[in-house]
């Protein structure tokens, strides 16, 4: 969703051997040489963009990539390019940020359940408010003040 992080894992341990590229639509955006003389993200790598102003975190340790503050212009496909001595791997992530529409800017909850599993979603109501219920981007229900307005659609 809008605004939240996500951490692309890189799923190494950096060691002298490694070579760390990260790219967004063909533009490097972050990289760690194999010393480690050069660490960068976003402006440092690529003088051409702020695409990303101060939103990437680069872990010097495990090569993973957070995105903080994420913004639906920040969808897409990141490459990592890992080179080592004896090998190179690439590693595609499918990134897909939401936005929440203005109406459920004020309180977003979420809860995570295992396919098949129950799941009770508790929450106070006041009888003025509007509630609307979402599986992804799906509108599941629609709870309002006048009960005759009421909508469900699972």
């Amino acid at each position: 969703m809008e605004g939240d992080s996500v951490t692309l894992n890189a799923g190494v341990v950096i060691t002298q051997q490694y070579r760390i590229r990260w790219y967004y639509n063909y533009t490097r955006i972050a990289q760690i040489n194999r010393d480690q003389s050069e660490i960068c993200t976003d402006v440092q790598c690529n003088n051409d963009t702020e695409r990303f102003r101060d939103r990437l975190k680069l872990d010097h340790q495990t090569g993973s990539l957070t995105i903080t503050n994420t913004t639906d212009t920040d969808s897409g496909e990141y490459t990592l390019l890992i080179t080592s001595s004896d090998s190179d791997s690439e590693k595609i992530f499918s990134v897909s940020v939401h936005g929440v529409p203005a109406a459920e800017r004020g309180e977003v909850k979420r809860k995570s359940v295992k396919e098949g599993e129950s799941v009770t979603l508790d929450v106070t109501k006041k009888p003025n408010d509007l509630m609307t219920w979402y599986s992804d981007d799906t509108l599941l229900a629609e709870i309002t003040g006048d009960q005759s307005k009421n909508r469900c659609s699972v």
